[in-house]
């Protein structure tokens, strides 16, 4: 293996996957990144054994880039980093013997051991996997409007992760920690049924790496694995095992109340509220509909004194009373995943789950519980 590379090309590449590496661990394979020179180009491969990432490098024809001969390596991946950094422009890498490479630039030559290539994980051939196509950007919304409600214990461990069901032409993504519901839907054709869930780290992952990204992605499935390729990035994840509830019957179907408000300004009089909430246990933010104009929002603090604030309904059907208690930091964070202008609020009784959706879209639901007062 030998190549020859524009400093900042490389350690760009490099600080794409680099932050999956542990930084603490016994394997020294897992703390280190694969390098792999190809007729095309460099791919550089990360893992923590629960994401793998690899990012392609294609030769450009500009001369930021050279390969001279074909091969592999792996590498330390704090000591390459640091070595990248701090070389001047042009870098050149080649294999000797014994798992060690030489860095050389200008006048300075560094000598490394590595690896055995071989050793590095092995993972699924992507031919044999079921696959669909969609775009990135329709992915990221998906993962953003619902990855806030997962759960954060590990006592029941397939809450701790994002549903990701298949239809014949509908994706839908869900995650839940028992007192909310986030639900996302797209109609595409899928040609694939199934249900997979996906680690909250690696939706985090996924979102840091392709957010920017407008491309189409190409999305393969297996019963261990999923991956996700766009055109120079491959991102493998494992599924946490087990069966995710079957949540599209936890929807209410008909509601005593519903009313429909101003998002952003329902938004910001919760978030007023949750000053004073923040100092209960359960970020009591109480929600009164006074008539049928007009909401009461108010919280109450022992110690602080008690916040009150009058809305507008712009809308209402069904009774005209009602109390209701509601965690207000849920209450937000389904708020500031609706984009839309007006979102609606269905009510089936004061101590029954509150669903949240925008008005002019079914593509998302959202379900908070009540909090016992």
């Amino acid at each position: 293996m030998k190549f020859r590379i524009e400093r900042d090309y490389f350690y760009q590449a490099i600080t794409e996957i680099i932050r999956i590496v542990p930084s603490n661990t016994n394997s020294a394979i897992l703390g280190s990144i694969k390098i792999t020179a190809g007729s095309n180009g460099l791919t550089v491969a990360a893992t923590n054994h629960d994401i793998y990432i690899e990012k392609e490098i294609p030769l450009l024809g500009n001369g930021r880039m050279e390969i001279f001969e074909t091969g592999s390596i792996v590498i330390s991946a704090k000591h390459l980093l640091e070595l990248v950094k701090k070389m001047p422009n042009m870098i050149t890498i080649l294999l000797i013997e014994n798992e060690k490479i030489k860095i050389h630039s200008e006048e300075i030559t560094i000598l490394l051991s590595g690896f055995n290539p071989d050793d590095f994980p092995k993972l699924p051939e992507l031919t044999s996997m079921k696959s669909i196509e969609m775009p990135m950007h329709s992915l990221t919304q998906m993962i953003k409007q619902t990855s806030f409600a997962v759960s954060h214990n590990d006592s029941r461990p397939v809450l701790t992760g994002l549903l990701l069901s298949f239809q014949a032409n509908k994706l839908m993504f869900a995650a839940t920690n028992s007192h909310r519901l986030a639900l996302s839907e797209m109609v595409i054709a899928t040609g694939i049924n199934g249900a997979y869930i996906l680690p909250l780290q690696s939706a985090k992952e996924l979102i840091r790496i392709f957010s920017n990204s407008s491309e189409e992605i190409a999305l393969y499935i297996s019963d261990r694995y999923l991956v996700f390729k766009s055109q120079d990035i491959t991102f493998y994840t494992r599924l946490i095992e087990g069966t995710y509830p079957n949540v599209t019957i936890l929807f209410p179907e008909e509601s005593k109340t519903t009313i429909i408000i101003e998002r952003n300004q329902f938004l910001k009089g919760i978030d007023r509220a949750c000053l004073f909430a923040r100092d209960s246990r359960n970020n009591n933010v109480k929600l009164e509909i006074l008539d049928d104009s007009r909401l009461l929002i108010s919280s109450y603090s022992s110690d602080l004194g008690k916040i009150e604030e009058v809305q507008k309904i712009e809308s209402i059907s069904g009774e005209k009373k009602l109390v209701i208690s509601l965690d207000g930091c849920f209450l937000m964070d389904a708020l500031k995943a609706i984009s839309e202008e007006l979102v609606s609020l269905s009510f089936s009784g004061s101590m029954r789950p509150v669903l949240i959706q925008p008005v002019e879209s079914c593509t998302q639901k959202h379900l908070v519980s009540p909090v016992r007062t």
